[in-house]
């Protein structure tokens, strides 16, 4: 038999009503130029086809906290979820993924898509610039330079006949690092071996730091940024973060049950600190750098995937089958299966997200600003540098008067021994 036909032969209800969380980009309801209601966005559209090929018309139900849906104690359910178990809805439609506690209550269509758990954050902001000197090298790296600074000064005294003192080593070798020639007076071959490692040295890492520092101040040096849970569990775990879901998602049930410490710290946090947000209120809640969202990779790739302010990790926590929620008494489950089959073998919810993602990119792009303005350095860019000229010149003007008033002491020592 047809399948086609099979489908039309069946007494499809008139009417499908749909559980769902409304949020922009992905359902909305919208008004075309005939003045007729038409659904809009990722699901709104995938939703529209489904009540075309099955000639239906859709009436949109919306639960009273806006949540996916939990198991209550009693065994109910919550959310759009609860809202299909009662019987209030046909169906139910926003990023569910099919578990089995869930097919306890609800049963599924076919999978229309798979997808992974991730979170987004807002992008770190940049190093201040006034300090853009010593972010060429690592703390380890200044402090093994520091090391051997200190050291040769020592293996000159030991393994050479210098009569120069410790500090005007370390000075005349401090001054090879800045392209100053040494001022070494001792020709033994030990002293010119010596001599010649740090020079060699001091070219090396000079032009190193040189290099870095150029490509610092070009290009602006961003925080690090958490990349994947185990990184966002710890930052969670001292506060520097906080974490968010979509209340009643499958994702807080899978951390607290996890086997992995830090993934159950992490769901804790979320339902002990109850941090759960809308997809409507996403774009608020990342705009803080202090907050983070984990939810469906393809969701925040259409929400985010355009903003160069949001970082979308590459860590999956872990992969969902996506399919509809539908009433256990439901009559045409093969009819909708059928449909969305055929979806899925067409591409359409791809096609969507792909659509969806192009039009939060053309937003994007409206919001960036077109000034022709130029570009200035101020005073908060090199103030570092001017910091360390000043100190320079108070540690040259301390060290002229300790001078002045060493030899002024002399004079006196000598002309009051001469009495």
């Amino acid at each position: 038999m047809d399948t086609h036909n099979s489908i039309e032969s069946v007494k499809f209800p008139s009417t499908l009503r749909v559980a769902n969380i409304p949020a922009k980009h992905f359902l909305q309801v919208n008004l075309n130029a005939a003045g007729k209601r038409e659904l809009i966005g990722l699901e709104g559209r995938f939703l529209d086809v489904v009540s075309q090929a099955l000639h239906c018309s859709l009436e949109l139900v919306a639960p009273e906290h806006s949540e996916i849906g939990r198991k209550e104690p009693g065994g109910n359910w919550t959310g759009i979820i609860g809202l299909v178990q009662r019987g209030k809805a046909d169906l139910a439609m926003n990023f569910l993924a099919i578990t089995e506690e869930r097919l306890t209550a609800v049963d599924f269509s076919t999978t229309y898509t798979v997808d992974g758990t991730t979170f987004v954050i807002r992008r770190p902001g940049p190093l201040p610039q006034s300090l853009a000197y010593l972010y060429p090298f690592e703390l380890r790296l200044w402090a093994s330079f520091a090391f051997m600074m200190f050291l040769m000064p020592l293996l000159f005294l030991l393994l050479t006949n210098t009569k120069s003192s410790y500090f005007s080593l370390i000075l005349q070798l401090f001054g090879t690092l800045v392209n100053q020639d040494s001022s070494i007076k001792d020709n033994s071959i030990r002293s010119k071996m010596l001599l010649m490692s740090w020079i060699v040295f001091s070219y090396v890492i000079s032009l190193s730091y040189s290099a870095v520092l150029l490509s610092f101040l070009s290009v602006p040096l961003y925080r690090q940024p958490v990349r994947n849970f185990r990184e966002l569990s710890n930052a969670v775990r001292k506060n520097e973060l906080k974490a968010f879901v979509i209340s009643g998602s499958i994702i807080e049930h899978f951390l607290q049950h996890s086997q992995q410490e830090h993934l159950r710290l992490l769901g804790d946090n979320i339902k002990e600190q109850r941090r759960y947000t809308l997809l409507d209120d996403l774009n608020e809640l990342i705009a803080n750098d202090r907050f983070a969202f984990l939810g469906p990779r393809v969701a925040l790739k259409v929400l985010f995937g355009s903003d160069e302010s949001k970082i979308i990790s590459e860590d999956s926590l872990v992969s969902w089958n996506i399919a509809l929620a539908v009433h256990k008494g439901f009559c045409c489950k093969t009819s909708l299966n059928v449909v969305i089959s055929r979806m899925k073998s067409a591409g359409l919810f791809e096609k969507f997200v792909m659509d969806e993602s192009y039009s939060t990119l053309l937003q994007s792009l409206a919001k960036l600003s077109h000034s022709g303005d130029t570009m200035q350095l101020s005073i908060k860019d090199i103030f570092g540098v001017i910091f360390l000229l000043i100190l320079g010149y108070v540690l040259s003007f301390l060290t002229l008067l300790g001078e002045i008033l060493y030899n002024w002491k002399c004079l006196s020592f000598n002309s009051a021994s001469k009495y």
